[in-house]
This record gives C-alpha cells, sequence and structure tokens, in this order.
C-alpha cells in the first residue's frame, strides 16, 4: 500500500468527521497524520508497529489504523464512517470552493446528497439563502459543477 493511499483514506475520515460535525481536535489528528504520512520519506507498509507510533503525530489508534489499511486496503473506522452517509457525498467534497463545512451545511439544512441535487439547489437560490453563503460562492459552486461536467464529458 502506498503512503498517499494511506493518507487519501485518512483525509476522508478527517473529511467525514467534520461533516457529522466532530470533535475538532480528532478531526485535526486525521488531517496532520494524512499530510505526515503523504510526505513520509519512508513506505510505512515496510515499517514495524514502534517505527509507526514513532512518526510524529501519529499514536496508538493511528499506528494501528495504518497498519489495519496496510494489511487489508482499507480501514473498519472508515467503512463505518462512509455508511452513515449517502456514497455520493465524497462527490460534493471534490468540487472546487466546497470543503467539508460546506457540505456538512448543504446536506445538514437542504438535504442535499448529490451533485444533481447541489445543482438544483444553486439554481433555485436555496444555497445563497445559508449562513455564511451568498450569491458569490453559489455563483462558484455553479462554476465548479460546469467545470467538473466538462472534464467528465
Amino acid at each position: 500500500m502506498e503512503n498517499l493511499a494511506i493518507a487519501r483514506i485518512f483525509s476522508e475520515i478527517a473529511d467525514l468527521l467534520e461533516i457529522k460535525g466532530e470533535n475538532p481536535f480528532k478531526i485535526r489528528a486525521y488531517r496532520n497524520a494524512a499530510d505526515t504520512i503523504a510526505h513520509a520519506p519512508d513506505r510505512l507498509s515496510a515499517c514495524s508497529d514502534e517505527q509507526l507510533r514513532a512518526i510524529s503525530g501519529v499514536g496508538k489508534d493511528l499506528a494501528a489504523k495504518i497498519r489495519e489499511i496496510c494489511d487489508t486496503g482499507g480501514a473498519r473506522y472508515h467503512r463505518e464512517l462512509l455508511e452513515q452517509f449517502p456514497p455520493t457525498i465524497l462527490d460534493l467534497l471534490h468540487l472546487q470552493g466546497v470543503g467539508p463545512k460546506t457540505v456538512a451545511q448543504l446536506y445538514t439544512q437542504l438535504g442535499v446528497r448529490t451533485l444533481e441535487e447541489l445543482e438544483g439547489a444553486c439554481k433555485d437560490g436555496r444555497v445563497r439563502e445559508l449562513k455564511g453563503m451568498g450569491s458569490k460562492k453559489e455563483a462558484l459552486i455553479l462554476k465548479a459543477l460546469e467545470e467538473r461536467k466538462q472534464h467528465s464529458g
């Protein structure tokens, strides 16, 4: 298992925790670990448990998750988090300018689960009515959706 693949899983865990509104310290721990793993000079799948725990910001729990990912290709905790949301929720996170906090707001307040629903919410003007959003954010989201369509089509 490549370090970048492990880091991607940790990053998704952090995003899903943020959408859930979990403890910011836990979210930060996963984000920091993802960054550390992505830039680690050694291949983590070849490291011992002791070597994993010696990495800055990686404690016993995160080291166990790294080992699980290396051994099985995934993490049970990651799968459990994914099961709490529609599978399309990660598509929203991959849009330019849309982060976990925005996705959380769209999901909890407007029930947006797909890119199509997001486009509809923007065109209906519902996104701009959310706290911290506006017509500018709505236009940026529509632009990101359009760019995604062009690249995928």
